[in-house]
């Protein structure tokens, strides 16, 4: 009697195990694949090293300079991101306004630069104004304050 007991219970050991198998394939396999869709990332397609950018004005006059140790460009969201930046503003009438932090964000449209980490602004002296030099931690820089917001 004991025997078939063992036998009996082995059984349903290994039936138990194989519909817990199955039934696990199953769960799987009803699962959708994932797809990819090649936005949902984050990933950089290029960066550039000692990057530049020189912005003019309509009379082609410089009104800024945009310079960093590294730029890496994001496609998913068309931004990217600056190591070191270094933001010159030229405006008619006043001496240039140099800017420089630890890290940058440009917005997609290049007009909005959020600069973070240690930021310096160092306005020169002009004709009308004495200069002088201020930190934050945070700032937002408009390149093009026509096209701001």
């Amino acid at each position: 009697m004991a025997a078939v007991l063992e036998k009996i219970l082995y059984v349903a050991v290994f039936a138990g195990l194989g519909l817990l198998s199955i039934w696990l394939q199953y769960g799987i396999i009803d699962q959708a694949p994932v797809s990819f869709q090649g936005r949902e990332r984050h990933d950089p397609d290029y960066y550039i090293e000692n990057f530049t950018a020189v912005g003019m004005d309509e009379q082609g006059r410089r009104r800024y300079v945009l310079e960093a140790e590294r730029m890496v460009h994001y496609p998913d969201d068309d931004t990217a991101l600056l190591d070191n930046p270094h933001v010159v503003e030229y405006e008619t009438g006043s001496a240039p306004r140099h800017t420089y932090s630890e890290s940058g964000w440009v917005s997609s449209n290049g007009n909005e630069i959020l600069l973070t980490g240690n930021v310096r602004v160092i306005q020169g002296r002009g004709s009308e104004a004495a200069g002088g030099v201020m930190t934050t931690e945070k700032m937002r820089i408009y390149l093009d304050r026509n096209k701001a917001n």
